[in-house]
């Protein structure tokens, strides 16, 4: 199943739900993410320097980066933590500058705090912290701020059932004092009485924007009445009053009016980013309050390309951010004309950042300089551009953060004691090394998917094939406990990096597809090149280029007969529908295409798209297939059992069915080819089932598969990849590492242990960090797992 990153998938799926100050605005995925994640996910300009927030780190805290002006580029002159910094303490969620004094929002364990930084000799210094009186653990606070003079404005989207509130804040003496709760009821309440207002709908979301400039203050509650609203506040003499409600003049349904929202010498400027419009309103002097001035528009009317989701005001321009635009993102740029309209727009992009970077989710503008925030390039460890005004056009520098990872493990095992082996929960299960993805030659922010293992029939060296976002690494694991990078072989050259890589391996070659990455093509690669290493990582290239599929989801090989099966090819070439793209290997270097098999019955277009499949030649049970080459194909609605030994004819024998399908996912048949082990990867996550269900069907009558159990393991996350070696059943999962199962009793198998490369909370971690694949063919019982930010762990059964 293609999963995109999480911060897009959720840009895709929410369109923005918070936003910060003045110049500043942010996307920010709902749970805490994975190891390194999110740099330039929000920004700001404070006295001569830029600074750029990294909320999402779990192996560290969270960062906010100082840089500074240095000889005609940019330095990085201080890196920010909050004192007493934990782990995935979220700091750098939210940035609002004024002065000499920077807020930075954070969330230790879940409680939302405020940091206060002053600019004391050209160093940002922590002066003190601040929380609300009335807040409750995960109402996300601190996760929209914004500061005009000694007032702070804080909001608090996700308390009293995502309803949200905010809070003002006065700084008095060398503290800061909450002086008042905004709730979204069309009032101010004093913090002494809260009763008497009537509160507003349901998950309006007060508080996901928030922006304050002298008398007066704005919140949006971009979900209120399912099209959004803006709250307006004004400072009278007896204290901040509720002033008004601003709503769009053409409310759009889901439109959430009130994602983001500034504050300008006299302009609120609101964006509503699920209809792709930012709604300006001008303070009129007379009445003395807001009314609706223009709309404002992308002129190329990108559908959903998050126009709105960061907002800055600059000296006579509109600087608007749309981190889905042409892909990687977009700013639009509008001049206020001396008519009093908003035009000669044009659009600013880069051509550095990678596909889906969504820059521009994050804006802040001073003078000739402006800052933009590409939270999603490098796969999610994020980048932020610097922007400075020239002579034609902008001069721009791209600016990162170093990558973080794991330690590597190596020169000896790591025992699980007491459930955990090092960093890494567990259960009879040792660490025995591990490796983490910059040190196999990924590059920053490089995503480890498939696995496949290689032994070479003279030197008995085996080696570890790790698919990598951009490249296939190898590396010798003869020595468990000390492996060794032999070298990479990169993409196809044209295609773009691509997080679903999957390889094979027959006759001492390796056959390797990429999904989405345009005419990536079978890469064939001759394993005994890998004797080439002398001690210096090597760069390969491919020993052929199978070029009558583009983009493929997997590649299945069947050793016995020399066929491999392309499938979920859907990026040009022959597709066969998704299904079985059946290629002759006999000789390696000189695959030729033979046909297709597709079972119109299954996939969700019924094309018989095949997700995966495992293809033998059939030893079990049913005497009438013995000796036929027959495919089990995992293919999103049900398994499919093809003969496929006649490659001009291949037949459907049957379907393997199910309740509760989500996406049926990926199987493996018992040694004895008498059961199919299989799993659902979304399931869990559409919650028919009660925790992580492994399937098992009774293949003993191939034109009748029975599903004779369901087990289900003590957690809830979504299950990948499984493979199964004797009476063991290893399975790779989301956010639960590798699950190993005692098949002895097939119809009643039992855990026989586990290991979890993802040393955090399962339910607070995104997609994109969990283990992917296993293979657990090596001798000795070691098992290679992928853990996708993570890198190669090796491990052991005790």
């Amino acid at each position: 199943m293609k999963l995109w990153s999480p911060c897009i998938a959720a840009f895709l799926r929410t369109l923005s739900a918070r936003a910060l100050s003045i110049v500043i605005c942010l996307l920010v995925s709902a749970a805490p993410v994975e190891a390194q994640f999110s740099f330039g996910l929000t920004v700001t300009v404070a006295e001569d320097d830029i600074l750029i927030g990294e909320p999402g780190n779990r192996i560290a805290p969270g960062f906010v980066y100082v840089y500074r002006a240095d000889g005609g580029g940019w330095k990085e002159v201080q890196r920010l933590v909050r004192s007493e910094a934990t782990n995935g303490d979220a700091f750098g969620q939210a940035l609002a500058a004024g002065g000499d004094r920077l807020l930075v929002g954070a969330s230790p364990d879940g409680q939302g705090t405020v940091y206060v930084f002053e600019y004391r000799d050209a160093v940002w210094i922590e002066a003190g912290q601040f929380g609300s009186h009335d807040g409750d653990l995960h109402d996300s606070f601190g996760t929209a701020i914004a500061m005009s003079g000694d007032v702070a404005l804080v909001g608090a989207a996700g308390s009293s059932d995502d309803n949200g509130a905010a809070y003002l804040y006065r700084q008095e003496g060398d503290g800061w004092r909450q002086i008042r709760s905004l709730v979204p009821d069309d009032a101010v309440s004093d913090l002494s009485d809260e009763e008497g207002a009537e509160s507003a709908e349901p998950s309006a979301r007060f508080g996901a924007a928030v922006a304050i400039d002298g008398e007066w203050a704005l919140v949006g509650a971009p979900t209120e009445s399912g099209t959004g609203s803006v709250y307006t506040f004004r400072r009278e003499e007896e204290g901040w009053q509720f002033f008004d409600k601003l709503t769009p003049a053409d409310p759009v349904d889901e439109g959430r009016f009130g994602s983001t929202v500034v504050l300008s010498d006299g302009l609120a400027v609101v964006g509503a980013v699920g209809a792709g419009a930012v709604h300006v309103f001008v303070l009129d002097d007379e009445e003395g309050g807001w009314i609706a001035d223009s709309l404002v528009q992308p002129f190329d009317g990108q559908p959903r390309a998050g126009f709105g989701t960061a907002i800055a005001v600059g000296d006579g321009e509109l600087l608007v951010g749309a981190p889905g635009a042409d892909n990687d993102g977009r700013i639009y740029r509008f001049h206020h004309d001396d008519e009093g309209s908003w035009t000669s727009a044009t659009k600013l992009g880069t051509s550095f950042l990678g596909f889906q970077a969504a820059f521009a989710s994050a804006l802040a503008v001073s003078g000739d300089v402006l800052v933009a925030g590409a939270p999603e390039d490098d796969l999610g460890a994020g980048s932020a551009v610097i922007m400075e005004r020239a002579l034609g056009g902008w001069d721009r520098t791209r600016v990162i953060s170093e990558a973080l990872a794991f330690d590597p493990v190596v020169g000896g095992a790591v025992e699980c004691v007491d459930g955990m082996a090092g960093h890494f929960p567990c259960d009879n299960f040792d660490l025995i090394s591990f490796l983490p993805n910059h040190m196999m030659g990924g590059k920053r922010g490089a995503w480890a998917n498939d696995v496949w293992g290689w032994e070479d029939p003279d030197t008995g060296h085996e080696y570890a094939l790790v698919g990598l976002s951009g490249r296939t690494s190898f590396v010798d694991v003869t020595d468990p406990y000390n492996p060794v990078y032999i070298g990479n072989l990169p993409k196809t050259t044209g295609s773009p990096d691509s997080v679903w890589r999957d390889i094979k391996v027959h006759a001492d070659h390796a056959f390797i597809v990429a999904d989405a990455a345009e005419q990536h093509g079978v890469q064939v690669f001759d394993l005994t090149r890998l004797r080439e290493y002398a001690g210096m990582p090597i760069v390969f290239s491919a020993d052929t280029h199978y070029d009558r599929i583009n983009s493929a989801h997997n590649i299945v090989i069947n050793e016995e007969s020399a066929f491999a099966y392309v499938v979920g090819a859907s990026g040009g070439g022959e597709t066969c529908g998704g299904g079985l793209h059946m290629i002759n290997i006999e000789d390696p270097k000189q695959p030729i295409f033979v046909g297709c098999f597709a079972d119109v019955s299954t996939g969700r277009a019924s094309t018989g798209y095949s997700h995966d499949a495992q293809c033998v030649i059939y030893e079990g049970p049913d005497e009438q297939y013995a000796g036929r080459e027959i495919c089990f194909g995992s293919n999103e609605t049900a398994v499919s059992i093809a003969d496929v030994t006649n490659k001009r004819n291949p037949v459907a024998v049957s379907l393997a069915t199910y309740p509760n399908v989500g996406y049926t996912h990926q199987g493996w048949l018992t040694d004895d080819h008498r059961f199919f082990y299989m799993n659902d990867e979304l399931d869990e996550a559409a919650g028919t089932v009660d925790g992580t269900r492994t399937l098992i069907f009774d293949v003993q009558e191939l034109d009748d598969p029975i599903l004779v159990d369901e087990y289900i393991h003590d957690t809830g996350a979504i299950d990948h990849n499984l493979y199964i070696v004797g009476d063991r059943m290893y399975q790779s999962n989301y956010n639960a590492g590798l699950r190993v199962l005692d098949i002895s009793d097939p119809e009643h198998p039992e855990m026989a242990g586990y290991f979890d490369t993802v040393p955090w909370d399962e339910d607070e971690a995104e997609y994109s960090s969990f283990s992917w694949s296993n293979y657990p063919f090596l001798d000795g019982g070691y098992v290679l797992v992928t853990s996708i930010r993570e890198g190669l762990f090796i491990v052991k059964e005790r």
